[in-house]
């Protein structure tokens, strides 16, 4: 309703103001006017900002990681749960961020201007998404390793070289069976174990259900003995030299991302039009081709057929918002720092929804490609689908790569295959690195005219930093790095992100944030109320508390964890990636002044610079926590149509 402060009708400038106490605020007037933030530059147009943002949500865990997950914990059953917490946990926080963006034209740290104390935050994400730039690329390396490696008349990880045959070497898969005791011989041709006997009943020998435990596949021993050379451990002795393949990969991956990266989202922009889609019609090609196979019903069975009892399962719903989580790449800061280049009145309610829907629907798609593919296989081999399927690295490059070579030619399905993995990375490593400079920029606005050398700059830092990825015990590196790194670690940036802005900044006065920029409330209102100030904080740090006391430290092998000084440099890469965090509150904290009461208000208060991305007059919010204040003038919309303060 409105407020008994009334409006003074013009200013200096002959535009309306509101005047409250003192303080001055301009009313929202029909002219167009330009940001605050115009020299960061913004999209070329609204396809490269939406095509950017479905290539930063779309990427590789799509493809390796949902569709096992989804045959894992329950086919239909896992779906469910993952939509479930989409809805109350994924898109809410990517409306989130993308408003947060767009509304203050900031990147993830600058716009803590909202909470200075929570500056930390943006600071830890921009820490997180440098750490996953450098393994990310090393995961794009493998795949132009693949990718080069098809094009040979014979695919290498077809045929068993001789030192592998005292492995156990098998060009194709074998059916799991039990494994053969006593005096006894293994059938590999009817998975069978013959059991000699001196019984004089028997004439011959008895065929029972064995396993033959030494039998590896050939993808399997091409990936661990030829790819990545994994060493016996990780201790420095076991380290090695770069492995030469490899390392070229791995520098012509970053040339490509230097390239495309070269002048921002201007250029980076251009390319998502390519890398964006050509990954679908990749898919679609896949699954029209994988549909046709004989047995790939049985495969689809697999990834559908809902085990409702699942729903039950604790670890179902931590796996599917595991997967939500780091699929939509919420706090990663990739999502506020794309938002921030929009034009202030783009519909990103709009934007939130469709991203998050293409997010889903793409998963479901890659989970028919592959389990359509390993049906296939499985009926050609005889054995179940359960034999083949594989998560993680294991489909991607050991599982996958094998269901191709009965694709005539299987050549062709292999390059094409692969290439789509590197650019669905290709994306997501453009928004990694992008939004690392972006932060840089934003706090010291006089280096983007030297975005060029920066860029540049860090190409070729972060692939001197990743040479030890692709060393015999890089594949370790890499695992220590994602599990300490991003993990866990990016739940207990997301937990205080949500409270950072719902609960200090206010959901009341976000809401209006979001009012004002839309010209309507998000709805309907109350969901996004009770998602962003409830639902989304609380069931993030419960994720991160289960996820803390459920912990194991990675396996080198079964039952063989990390060493302890690689566990503790684990953990160290963890508090580094954190640490921003409590140090910057307790910085802010000392610097302020008054007793315990008044600090806290002053570091909670936003800046005197903070307000909307679109050339209004904003005035500072003062430090009080009076009603009228709290949710007062520092955001333009709270006067309305008729001049008066809203309340």
């Amino acid at each position: 309703m409105p407020s008994s402060y009334e409006v003074n009708k013009g200013n200096s400038n002959g535009a309306p103001s509101s005047e409250l106490n003192g303080v001055t605020a301009n009313v929202e007037t029909d002219e167009e006017t330009p940001g605050i933030h115009d020299d960061r530059g913004q999209w070329g147009s609204k396809w490269e900002f939406l095509l950017s943002c479905v290539g930063l949500s779309v990427g590789l865990g799509n493809v390796w990681r949902f569709p096992y997950l989804a045959y894992q914990y329950g086919g239909a059953a896992f779906l469910i749960a993952y939509l479930i917490l989409q809805i109350l946990i994924g898109k809410p926080m990517y409306m989130m961020e993308l408003v947060m963006g767009q509304y203050s034209g900031r990147g993830p740290t600058a716009v803590w201007a909202m909470n200075p104390s929570a500056k930390g935050v943006g600071i830890s994400m921009a820490l997180i998404s440098l750490i996953v730039a450098i393994y990310y690329n090393v995961i794009m390396a493998y795949t132009l390793y693949y990718f080069f490696a098809s094009m040979q008349k014979t695919l290498p990880w077809t045929v068993c070289k001789d030192e592998w045959l005292p492995l156990g070497c098998v060009e194709k898969t074998q059916k799991q069976v039990q494994p053969c005791t006593g005096n006894s011989t293994i059938d590999l041709m009817v998975g069978k174990c013959l059991c000699n006997t001196t019984d004089s009943s028997f004439n011959s020998q008895l065929a029972v259900n064995c396993t033959n435990t030494t039998n590896v596949a050939v993808s399997e021993l091409y990936f661990e003995k030829t790819v990545i050379q994994r060493a016996p451990n990780m201790y420095p002795e076991d380290v090695g030299a770069p492995m030469w393949q490899l390392s070229l990969c791995l520098l012509m991956s970053w040339i490509i991302v230097v390239i495309c990266l070269i002048k921002g989202i201007k250029s980076s922009g251009k390319v998502v039009y390519f890398t964006a889609t050509f990954p679908y019609v990749i898919l679609l090609i896949l699954l029209v081709r994988g549909c046709l196979l004989d047995g790939a019903i049985d495969g689809v069975k697999y990834f559908i057929i809902p085990e409702w009892d699942q729903l039950l399962n604790i670890e179902v719903w931590v796996a599917a918002a595991g997967q939500m989580f780091f699929s939509l790449s919420v706090s990663f800061g990739g999502i506020l720092m794309f938002g921030s280049y929009n034009k202030f009145n783009n519909n990103v309610y709009g934007d939130a929804l469709l991203i998050s829907i293409m997010d889903v629907v793409t998963s479901i798609i890659a989970g028919f490609v592959i389990f359509t593919t390993f049906g296939g296989m499985a009926k050609k081999l005889g054995v179940e689908v359960k034999d083949v399927a594989k998560g993680g690295y294991g489909l991607a490059f050991i599982a996958y790569p094998e269901a191709l070579t009965s694709l005539p030619p299987p050549q062709l399905w292999s390059i094409l295959f692969f290439f789509m993995l590197f650019t669905l990375g290709l994306d997501s490593e453009f928004a990694l690195l992008e939004t690392v400079m972006t932060c840089i920029q934003d706090e010291y606005p006089k280096l983007r005219k030297y975005k060029s050398h920066m860029c540049v700059g860090f190409g070729v830092a972060l692939y001197l930093i990743a040479l030890p990825c692709v060393t015999p015990a890089g594949d370790y590196i890499v695992t220590l790095m994602d599990a300490y790194g991003a993990d866990f670690s990016v739940l207990f940036v997301a937990t205080c992100e949500c409270i950072g802005v719902m609960w200090v900044y206010g959901v009341n006065r976000f809401i209006a944030d979001c009012t004002y920029m839309l010209g309507h409330p998000p709805r309907p209102i109350i969901f996004w109320a009770v998602c962003w100030a409830g639902c989304a904080p609380l069931l993030i740090g419960a994720l991160f508390l289960y996820k803390m006391v459920k912990f194991t430290p990675p396996q080198i092998s079964k039952d063989v964890p990390y060493p302890e000084f690689a566990q503790g440099i684990g953990w160290a890469l963890t508090i580094f990636v954190l640490l921003p965090i409590p140090i910057t509150f307790v910085y802010k904290f000392i610097r302020a002044e008054g007793g315990l009461i008044d600090r806290l208000r002053e570091i909670t208060t936003p800046d005197a610079d903070w307000g909307p991305n679109d050339g209004s007059d904003k005035r500072p919010l003062q430090n009080t926590f009076e009603m009228e204040r709290k949710y007062g003038l520092d955001n333009p919309g709270a006067v309305n149509s008729n001049g008066n303060i809203n309340m």
